[in-house]
């Protein structure tokens, strides 16, 4: 797959700016029969219901004036206006005459509407292309007594944009086009910045094992609670990965067009050990978001699925998909109740982003970082982009700066080091070229980037020949600008006080040999427990997986060796190393490693006999 940077930024543009909110827990109403198969216990605190203020009541009468009968009738499904799966395609019956329970069942239009099930509505009020958008939803019984759930890809392109739910709409018993519709509980706009949405589908690709999200509203022109108006919502219910295959559960959704709830009941099926499946006819585009209830009463149930995951629901509208409702449903339900923050996007993206991550350093390049010893991450990505992502000194980092957008000139930077080569505090980038130019650039940070550019040498034979590069603090002077070089015949070379008129005094190491060709990472850092001097010292990652830490290499070579990990360990697999001062006592030993498969983990606190515990930056893929 093909990174592309555009994409990436987009993403998390979107993500900062849509916000979300926390659900509710369930609370069973005893005068009512539908009974959960495992009832929500919320945790504590739990947020109690308020009483409505005036502000929320004018609100609500601004939704209600918006959405005239008319604009409701012509809002478009998420599903066809987003570029969702397009459910509108059908697949023939299986031959033959009466089909069993476990083939295609079917639906039903509910003209009198259902109480907790309605429409889920996104107005354009930027006057752009985009029409007024539609989803279903359902309530969910909550102390707070305010809560819905949808789907999570409902929610792709609704930043910036006013939301409200309308339970129980009905377009009335002969759904004409252009009759008058009807809501009879009223319009309840979703609160700002109350949606919860599980941040693995934030991603760049979500993750379709999670597309259910919260939703708390407000309450409606009459300043009812939502369930006030309706009653008791649907009771949140757990299924187990062996239990997708259940007896009696009833689909409903409100397909595009004739704004009139679709209800079906038949037998699910597990599919990919994952998801509920369920086979019933005509959910096209429009039923995304509407629940999987058991225990059915004609009114309200148990709620143990929402149309989504697989295909964002299905690919045809005779076969509906939910995500698994295990304990990542009641995760987000726990936040919604008690109003926590939500899951907020990663700055640092996610694995697919990771897979094209070509060259990394660390140093101190922003200005906050400067000013408070802190590392960042330099990043060069397959495409030529070079992103700076600075860091928040607990261990932590924040959203990317773009110092080169994508271009070829850069995908020709095969190595790169940071280090203090102008003594000017901010730190600077050394990158060697695939022909063996060596460019030295001044003071990169968020204002200079990459503009201060000094040729160290040009274009030459030898250089190409240089396969890691690490600059640290490896001689008497204090300052960040050693570099130690190893060649492709296993030679390793140190070079102290680089500056801007280039490399000096050159020591040999180690000369040629047939170990040190397969030192896949160099890395200089402070992973010395206790060190009697400044010199740092230096991590080797090795092509079999052995990790190797030698103390002062300038003044004891590689005679005090400590291996952090044997060979044939997991970090074969690693695909870049660096080291950097991101949190905790200072020193220059917490490790950031990319891997094959896009992961990013962090060991703080690195030392020459102990790899700290990893923590997860960016988790692998489907995590």
């Amino acid at each position: 797959m093909r990174r592309t940077p555009w994409a990436r930024a987009t993403v998390l543009s979107f993500c900062a700016t849509l916000t979300f909110a926390t659900p509710a827990s369930a609370t069973p109403d005893p005068g009512k029969p539908a009974t959960p198969t495992k009832p929500v216990t919320p945790a504590k605190p739990v947020t109690p219901a308020k009483r409505p203020i005036p502000q929320e009541i004018r609100e609500a009468r601004e939704a209600e004036r918006y959405w005239t009968p008319e604009r409701i009738r012509t809002a478009v499904p998420v599903d066809a206006a987003g570029g969702a799966q397009d459910r509108s395609r059908s697949a023939p019956r299986p031959p033959g005459g009466r089909q069993k329970r476990s083939l295609q069942e079917p639906s039903h239009l509910i003209d009198e509407g259902m109480a907790t099930v309605g429409v889920f509505l996104i107005r354009n009020d930027k006057d752009e292309a985009t029409p007024n958008q539609f989803c279903t939803a359902a309530s969910v019984a909550s102390p707070t007594k305010s809560l819905a759930v949808t789907a999570a890809h409902c929610l792709k392109n609704a930043a910036g944009r006013n939301i409200a739910f309308v339970p129980g709409y009905r377009a009335g018993a002969a759904s004409a086009a252009g009759q008058v519709g009807e809501t009879p509980y009223g319009i309840f706009p979703v609160k700002p910045g109350k949606i919860w949405i599980d941040g693995r589908y934030l991603r760049t690709t979500p993750d379709d094992d999670v597309d259910f999200a919260f939703l708390r509203v407000g309450p409606n022109a009459q300043g009812q609670l939502l369930e006030d108006a309706t009653g008791r919502g649907n009771v949140l219910t757990k299924v187990n990965s062996a239990d997708l295959a259940r007896k009696n559960v009833t689909a409903a959704g409100y397909p595009g067009g004739q704004k009139t709830p679709l209800r079906c009941t038949n037998n699910t099926t597990a599919f990919q050990s994952r998801f509920m499946e369920i086979k019933c006819d005509g959910f096209r585009a429009g039923v995304s978001g509407g629940p999987f209830l058991e225990n059915f009463d004609g009114t309200r149930g148990n709620l143990v699925g929402v149309i989504g995951g697989y295909k964002t629901g299905g690919a045809y509208d005779h076969t509906s998909y939910t995500s698994q409702f295990d304990d990542d449903v009641f995760r987000l339900y726990q936040q919604a109740v008690n109003d926590a923050p939500p899951d907020a996007p990663n700055p640092l993206g996610d694995p697919e982003t990771w897979q094209h991550a070509k060259a990394m350093t660390a140093g101190r390049f922003h200005t906050a970082s400067v000013r408070n010893n802190t590392s960042d991450l330099v990043v060069r990505w397959s495409d030529g982009e070079v992103s700076l992502y600075p860091g928040n000194g607990a261990y932590g980092f924040g959203k990317d700066i773009q110092l080169v957008g994508r271009n070829s000139t850069w995908q020709h930077a095969d190595v790169i080091t940071a280090g203090n080569f102008t003594g000017k505090n901010t730190y600077d980038l050394f990158v060697r070229w695939s022909d063996g130019e060596l460019t030295l650039y001044e003071d990169v940070n968020e204002t200079n980037k990459l503009r201060n550019e000094i040729q160290i040498r040009p274009k030459n034979s030898t250089w190409p020949h240089a396969q890691a590069l690490t600059a640290g603090r490896f001689s008497a002077n204090a300052r960040t600008d050693d570099l130690v070089v190893r060649w492709s015949d296993g030679e390793v070379t140190l070079y102290t006080d680089v500056d801007t008129k280039g490399l000096h005094a050159e020591k040999q190491l180690l000369a040629r040999n047939t170990t040190w060709p397969y030192a896949r990472d160099i890395v200089a850092g402070d992973f010395t427990a206790t060190s009697a001097t400044s010199r740092q010292d230096l991590l080797v990652r090795w092509a079999d997986g052995e990790v190797s830490a030698y103390d002062d290499i300038a003044t004891r070579g590689f005679k005090a060796e400590h291996r952090l990990r044997p060979a044939k360990s997991w970090w074969r697999v690693a695909t870049m190393t660096t080291a950097g001062t991101f949190g905790g006592d200072g020193r220059q030993n917490d490790l950031v490693t990319g891997w094959f498969d896009g992961k990013l983990t962090l060991n703080a606190d690195t030392t020459s006999t102990s790899l700290a515990r990893e923590r997860i930056l960016v988790p692998m893929p489907g995590r």
